[in-house]
């Protein structure tokens, strides 16, 4: 069968390997679709800070049961999560899943771009396997994983009703972000990216404000909106040092600022610590999903609480994948890129 993967250098290959064997407490799934993350492109590019399988924004059809397992049938529409934390142990038992130190180790075999993938026992045995509700599509349900990361970036937040947030980048996170918030009843909200097409974007999923980062007077406009004060959040939706630098200008005193894109391993951002403590601003990194949001971004999408599928502006097929990586590599041109078997 084909699958996708990056080679020892650092290159995004389609290769022939062996359909995976599952064991007696594992699924195999057929996979229908597959969306491209920005942490897919850096690893394309042999840039990576987690583990170096593609492919996690997926959904198909159970092909296989393993013996050990219930509650799962040949041909159930199922959206997998790749990674799931152990529960037991010091991290877990406070809530911090994603510091576990099992949570990274758990994965799809051989990935999410591959005609056929196993899903570990764990993955199984500890719910990470979701059956879709009638009537929804695999390309939204390959959205709930996404969905889900930005879920738990606004819990970690605690945004409040009135609140004003700035999402700095606007591509595929940042805008689920602000659709999100204004789903959940935030209250201003402003976005801002390098690439206009992008900032009319945000204005369509939902932002009050959308401006060009670019823009000499982006500080004092950004003042204007809040009254002077600054906003009360600030979601970095960009790995960019540049963009994590930017942020302490425009929140407000006591404000929060989330960490969302991932930097590359080795970056580091410059700001007066000093400032940091007298403004008290909070530095609040979030890093991937788990089963809980992702849950709750199905019954969010089930309930038409929030769509995303416009998001979607590229699809191929897998024997298309180094075309697909292409595409999505160009903000200019793309969003959400999916990948179907």
């Amino acid at each position: 069968m084909k699958a996708a993967l990056v080679d020892s250098q650092g290159r995004l290959q389609l290769a022939n390997v062996d359909r995976p064997q599952i064991g007696r407490g594992e699924l195999l799934v057929k996979m229908k679709v597959c969306g491209i993350c920005g942490t897919d492109l850096e690893k394309s590019h042999g840039v990576r800070v987690t583990p170096p399988v593609l492919g996690h924004e997926v959904a198909g059809d159970i092909e296989e049961v393993g013996s050990e397992v219930s509650g799962y049938s040949k041909g159930d529409r199922v959206t997998v999560h790749h990674h799931v934390p152990c529960h037991t142990c010091y991290h877990c038992l406070r809530g911090d899943y994603t510091l576990c130190q099992e949570f990274p180790k758990s994965n799809l075999d051989p990935c999410g771009f591959a005609e056929y993938f196993r899903v570990p026992e764990t993955n199984v045995s500890k719910g990470a396997v979701f059956r879709l509700p009638d009537g929804m599509s695999y390309e939204e349900a390959a959205l709930a994983e996404p969905t889900g990361c930005c879920i738990r970036g606004i819990d970690k937040l605690g945004v409040q009703s009135p609140d004003s947030t700035l999402m700095i980048g606007a591509g595929p996170a940042g805008l689920t972000y602000v659709r999100l918030l204004r789903a959940l009843g935030a209250g201003f909200i402003v976005a801002t990216d390098m690439i206009e097409s992008r900032a009319k974007w945000a204005r369509k999923f939902g932002a009050d404000q959308a401006f060009n980062a670019a823009d000499a007077n982006l500080h004092r406009q950004i003042l204007d909106a809040t009254e002077g004060r600054g906003v009360d959040n600030v979601v970095v939706a960009s790995g960019n040092v540049k963009a994590i630098e930017a942020s302490f200008q425009f929140v407000r005193k006591g404000g929060k600022i989330l960490l969302f894109g991932i930097p590359p391993e080795g970056s580091v951002f410059s700001y007066d610590a000093s400032n940091l403590f007298i403004r008290e601003i909070k530095l609040i990194p979030s890093y991937s999903t788990t089963e809980n949001e992702i849950q709750r971004a199905l019954e969010m999408m089930e309930t038409g609480m929030i769509r995303l599928t416009d998001l979607i502006t590229h699809r191929f097929h897998l024997s298309e994948i180094a075309e697909a990586f292409r595409t999505a590599d160009d903000a200019r041109l793309s969003l959400k890129v999916m990948v179907h078997e």
